[in-house]
C-alpha cells in the first residue's frame, strides 16, 4: 500500500490564493476555469447534478501523477473529487477538457502513461502490463491490466478507512471467503483512498441481466427451476459472507447485540421515509395505487426485539448489480456502501438482514423490469423464498434476527419509493406494490 501526503497535517491541503491557483498547479497552466468546470459537470461520476452548487476550487494537487483535488461546495455540504489530468497530443473526445497550443488537456486515465504510473504506485514490483479503461462507468473509473488485475479509481475522495478496500481485504485475506475478488493493493492520497486493486474476476456480467433473462423465460415458458437453483446459490454465498463477517474477532468487525436503541433508530427512519412519501404524493394528483398507499395506516413497528439478534459489518448496498456471475458461481463486489452516506456511516455495524432485504427487493424490481406480466409477483416470491431459505441454512448463527426482516424490507421499499417519486415516476408502482 502506498500513502502519498499532500500536507503535513494529514488533511487535503488548501490553496489559499484561488485567483492564480491555475498558475500554481503545473498541469492547469493555460486552462480557463469555465472549461474545466463545464467538463466536470458533464461526467457521469459527478454526483452533484441535482444539487445547488455555490462554488468550487482546487484544494490539492499531486504533481507526480498530475492529480488535482477539486472541492465542490453545495448549499447543503461539500464534496472533493479526484481529477487525473494531463496534456497530450490527442485524446478521445469525451476525455478532452480543452485545447490550447496544439495540445489537449484531458482526463489522464485514457493515457497509457498515467495507467502505468498507477500500476507502479500500487507497488506491484513487476513489468507494467497492457491496460485499458472500462467504458460503462458511473461513480468510479475502472481499469484492467493484462486481463488479470482490476483497478477501481475512486473519483469522490473522503479521508478515512475505505470500507470497500477494508472489507475486500478482510474477506479475501483474513476470512478466506473465496467469493469476493482477491485484494491486490490500494493507493491512498493524503488519507483518502484513491484506488483499489483486486484480482480480475472473469465473468459473464452482473446478476441483474441474469435475473431479467430468467424472469422473461418464466413469462414465456413457465419454466423457473434452473433459476431457483441460482437464486439459492446466491443466498448461500450471501449467508457465507455474513457468517464470515459475524465470526470476525477484530474490534472493527466484532459482532455486537442489536439493541433496543437500534430498533428505535430503525423505527424513526421508517416513520421519516413514510411521512415524506405521503407528503410528496398528497401534494399532487395521486394514482389509484398511490391513493391506496395514502389510505393505509402510517408505518409503525410492531415487532419486539428478537433475542440473539446481532449487528455486524455488512455489504451496505446489496442488490443484483453488486454480484458477478462467472458462469458457475457468484462473486460479490463493491463494498463501498451507499455513496450518499459518510465513511463512518458506511463502516457502522448493522443487521445483516438489511443486506438480505436489499437483495429480496432487487428480485422484486427485476420481476417487473423484465416486462409487465401477470406472473411477475409469482416469480419474485419464488426467487425470494429460494434465496432466503439458502441464506438461513448458510448463516444459522444469524437466524435469530430474522424477525427484523419485514422491517428492513419496509425501510428499503420506502427508500425506493422516495427515489422513484423524484427520479423515475414510471417505476413508482414497483415499491408501492410491496408497500400496500
Amino acid at each position: 500500500m502506498r500513502n502519498h501526503a499532500l500536507a503535513n497535517d494529514g488533511a487535503i491541503c488548501t490553496v489559499v490564493d484561488m485567483d492564480d491557483v491555475f498558475s500554481q498547479v503545473e498541469v492547469l497552466r493555460g486552462v480557463e476555469r469555465p472549461a474545466l468546470w463545464a467538463w466536470v459537470e458533464r461526467q457521469r461520476w459527478f454526483g452533484g447534478k441535482a444539487r445547488t452548487v455555490i462554488g468550487w476550487g482546487i484544494v490539492g494537487h499531486w504533481d507526480e501523477a498530475g492529480l488535482v483535488a477539486l472541492e465542490v461546495t453545495y448549499a447543503d455540504g461539500k464534496e472533493v473529487y479526484a481529477l487525473p489530468l494531463a496534456w497530450a497530443a490527442e485524446a478521445p473526445e469525451d476525455a478532452v477538457i480543452c485545447r490550447a497550443n496544439g495540445r489537449v488537456l484531458c482526463d489522464a486515465t485514457v493515457l497509457p502513461e498515467f495507467r502505468a504510473w498507477l500500476f507502479r504506485a500500487l507497488g506491484r514490483g513487476e513489468e507494467v502490463p497492457q491496460s485499458r479503461v472500462l467504458k460503462a462507468e458511473q461513480s468510479n473509473t475502472s481499469l484492467i491490466y493484462g486481463e488479470r488485475l482490476f483497478v477501481k479509481l475512486y473519483r469522490r475522495l473522503a479521508v478515512g478507512i475505505n470500507p470497500d478496500a477494508e472489507l475486500t481485504r478482510f474477506l479475501s485475506e483474513v476470512a478466506g471467503f473465496r467469493n469476493v475478488p482477491e485484494f491486490a493493493g490500494e493507493v491512498t492520497w493524503n488519507g483518502a483512498s484513491f484506488a483499489l486493486a483486486t484480482a480480475l474476476t472473469h465473468n459473464e456480467g452482473d446478476a441483474w441481466p441474469l435475473a431479467l433473462a430468467a424472469a422473461r423465460e418464466f413469462y414465456a415458458t413457465g419454466e423457473i427451476g434452473a433459476w431457483l437453483e441460482r437464486a439459492a446459490l446466491l443466498g448461500r454465498r450471501t449467508g457465507e459472507m455474513h457468517a464470515a463477517l459475524a465470526s470476525a474477532k477484530e474490534p472493527d468487525f466484532l459482532a455486537e447485540p442489536f439493541a433496543e436503541a437500534d430498533l428505535r433508530e430503525l423505527e424513526i427512519e421508517i416513520a421519516r421515509l413514510d411521512a415524506g412519501n405521503r407528503a410528496t404524493i398528497a401534494s399532487r394528483t395521486a394514482s389509484e395505487l398511490e391513493q391506496r398507499f395514502l389510505d393505509t395506516p402510517a408505518a409503525r413497528i410492531s415487532v419486539a426485539l428478537p433475542a440473539g439478534a446481532v449487528k455486524t459489518r455488512t455489504h451496505g448496498d446489496y442488490h443484483l448489480g453488486q454480484v458477478l456471475w462467472t458462469g458457475r458461481d457468484f462473486v460479490i463486489i463493491d463494498f463501498e456502501g451507499e455513496p450518499s452516506r459518510s465513511l463512518a456511516e458506511r463502516r457502522a455495524k448493522r443487521s445483516p438482514l438489511r443486506d438480505v432485504a436489499g437483495m429480496l427487493r432487487s428480485f422484486h424490481y427485476a420481476a417487473h423490469a423484465a416486462g409487465p406480466d401477470a406472473g411477475a409477483e409469482k416469480w419474485a416470491a419464488a426467487s425470494q423464498d429460494a434465496f432466503f431459505a439458502a441464506w438461513r441454512e448458510a448463516a444459522p448463527s444469524l437466524v435469530a434476527g430474522a424477525a427484523l426482516l419485514p422491517l428492513f424490507i419496509a425501510e428499503k421499499a420506502l427508500y425506493e419509493l422516495a427515489y422513484e417519486l423524484n427520479n423515475r415516476p414510471d417505476w413508482v408502482y414497483i415499491p408501492l406494490q410491496a408497500l400496500v
